[in-house]
């Protein structure tokens, strides 16, 4: 294994970006008109070449379908709520969704209805963290076809695409138990699915058998070097898992890009000083034996909750004549980092920059954060106190008096005993929706959400044990859903910067944001606000964005297809302008990923989006699939 260096030397990079071009990154394998892997095809591009809808017709897309799966669950009655994070496959003739209860059902692509369904009969009863589930793989070989589905109660099943029975073959009658909690598809590379989850090792299983065929810790036993940037044996043993989010591979290269979990605890980390590899990384491996090749490390000993959480985009980019192999991450803070795909060294510089010390007793945070020079951030990384909102006077006292309490403090400050206000929450910036690229113009388009945290450190009293507790619920005369977590001797109340009844943020808008970046220069193209909250637009407030969940999408037609905001609007932006074009209400927030496909009998193009409100952004749950086309 290759020994890997504890800090890069950032500055060493590939030098200033200058007036680049960008190329399509040669990493796909999809058909025009279908939508075969979650990102689209490996790289995670979701760019699609369909182009029936464009922006001269666009404002005529109508609802053509809705699909219930019948699965809502708001927390009353059964302990977990509900979150449809589907992001559909469409292939074969088949389209492919995963509900919230992690069942799989195969639609006809042009009515919704549904033609299979496969139940893996998860306990209802249990409690997660969300019955969710992001969708499953395809893995195509020759005329060889298979579904490969992870579960939240720990499987890896192999389904036959065209009847959705267990390929038998396929470990125990065609499943394989993984101990581990999945949310996210797994990667197809060749013959392999990779799988992640929240426990600490990465694993590939062969596709036909279900036999493991190789696996990736964390901290691996042999890497001297990673070791020690974890004090004493802390990397033992660790809660947090390599990877949860989707995975992205490069097929020509043979390269898997993995970003990584935050470690645990979230929020104070006295009992693992030091930089904490491969914490918070783009990692990059051999796809065919796990093997390292390099990393990145976007956060160093991580006390924020600021894990890599969005599928890694691979593209190209042209400089003076020569193609780029590029991976782009974004991250909770806001932050587009653009790397090398072979190397992993920046395409822009990114400097080591001191940041705050100041911390709760015990804590040891890192001296300094890795910032790139450009892009510039897309969220809010700070607030002055005279930027509390004043969209209403109610809005603007309680602002007032909860930034009273604490201290408004700059990225990257620890959590003290007082209590610190930074920018971006643990929820972003961005997230798991992550950003989509298109290969024609070379922009990269992202959402991000303006909210900020509340951390407090608090000492604990002898008698409460070591354990971590779970979550009380405070009413507006306090602060909304407080967290708390319990090591040694520190209490971390982790909330939001928000006002618990109405959602919105406490400072002044916009909330919500969707950007246009040219990652050849890091240059934004444009920035408007994402989401619209009616009861303001009625007193004359200027559209405020709203916090948001799930990423966009490009199409070669010149739009940019986005539900991810918490108001139940599904809309489809000018990629070259940032305008909207068309809105259409749904029946809950659409806090998911779309997609789009040509229907392979009426060569229709359709538009799809899982909206299923609730998550964690809205009061509303729904059960909805909704189809949207062009007039047949």
């Amino acid at each position: 294994m290759a020994t890997p260096l504890t800090r890069r030397d950032f500055n060493a990079s590939l030098g200033s970006a200058i007036a680049l071009s960008t190329v399509p990154a040669s990493c796909g394998r999809s058909s025009a008109g279908e939508w075969r892997e979650w990102g689209r095809e490996p790289g995670g591009t979701r760019y699609s070449p369909l182009a029936q809808l464009h922006r001269g017709n666009v404002a005529e897309l109508q609802p053509a379908w809705t699909h219930r799966c019948g699965e809502v669950s708001d927390g009353s009655r059964n302990p977990t709520r509900t979150a449809y994070e589907c992001t559909p496959l469409m292939a074969d003739g088949f389209l492919y969704v995963t509900t919230p209860f992690n069942r799989v059902l195969a639609l006809d692509p042009e009515t919704g209805s549904e033609r299979w369904a496969f139940d893996p009969g998860l306990d209802l009863a249990k409690r997660y963290n969300l019955w969710a589930n992001r969708g499953v793989s395809l893995w195509r070989s020759g005329s060889e076809r298979r579904l490969l589905h992870g579960t939240l109660d720990g499987r890896l099943i192999a389904l036959d695409p065209s009847t959705g029975k267990p390929c038998a073959d396929f470990g125990d009658g065609g499943q394989v138990s993984v101990g581990a909690r999945l949310t996210s598809p797994p990667a197809i590379v060749g013959d392999l699915a990779v799988i992640g989850g929240n426990v600490p090792t990465l694993r590939a299983f062969d596709v036909r058998s279900g036999k493991l065929a190789w696996t990736r810790h964390k901290v691996p036993p042999d890497d001297r070097a990673a070791k020690q940037t974890w004090e004493g044996d802390s990397w033992q043993q660790r809660r947090g898992g390599v990877a949860w989010p989707p995975l992205s591979a490069d097929i020509e290269r043979g390269l898997l890009f993995v970003p990584t979990d935050s470690p645990t605890y979230d929020y104070y980390g006295a009992d693992r000083a030091g930089d904490n590899l491969y914490s918070n990384c783009v990692l990059a491996l051999d796809a065919s034996s796990g093997e390292y090749v390099w990393h990145f490390q976007a956060t160093h000993h991580d006390i924020w909750d600021y894990d890599l959480c969005a599928q890694p985009v691979l593209c190209d980019i042209r400089r003076d004549g020569n193609t780029i192999p590029a991976v782009v991450q974004t991250s909770k803070q806001g932050f587009v980092y653009v790397l090398h795909r072979e190397t992993g060294e920046p395409l822009f510089d990114i400097d080591e920059v001191p940041v705050p010390q100041h911390c709760a007793p015990g804590e040891q945070p890192a001296a300094t954060q890795p910032v790139p020079a450009k892009p510039a951030p897309f969220v809010r990384q700070s607030m002055s106190p005279d930027e509390l909102s004043t969209v209403t006077p109610e809005h603007h006292d309680w602002a007032k008096q909860l930034a009273s309490r604490f201290q408004i403090a700059p990225l990257y400050h620890p959590g003290t005993e007082r209590g610190v206000i930074i920018f971006p929450c643990n929820q972003g910036g961005g997230e798991w929706g992550g950003g989509c690229f298109d290969p024609g113009t070379g922009r990269f388009f992202i959402n991000g959400t303006n909210l900020a945290d509340i951390v407090v450190m608090e000492a604990r009293r002898a008698e409460q044990p070591d354990s971590p507790v779970g979550r009380e619920i405070i009413t507006r005369e306090g602060v909304s859903e407080s967290v708390i977590y319990r090591r040694k001797r520190i209490d971390v109340r982790q909330n939001k910067f928000w006002d618990p009844q109405t959602l919105w943020p406490c400072q002044q808008p916009p909330w919500g944001v969707l950007s246009s970046i040219d990652v050849a220069t890091g240059d934004y193209d444009w920035q408007v606000p994402l989401g619209e909250v009616p009861e303001l637009t009625a007193r004359g407030v200027p559209v405020t964005g709203t916090i948001n969940m799930g990423g966009p999408i490009v199409t070669a037609g010149g739009l940019v297809f986005i539900a991810g905001s918490n108001d139940r609007r599904f809309r489809a932006f000018d990629a070259d302008t940032g305008s909207v074009l068309w809105e259409a209400e749904l029946d809950g927030s659409g806090h998911a990923n779309p997609m789009t496909y040509e229907g392979p009998d009426s060569g229709r193009q359709f538009v799809v989006i899982a909206a299923g409100g609730g998550n964690k952004l809205s009061h509303k749950f729904t059960d909805a699939l909704q189809a949207f086309a062009l007039p047949a």
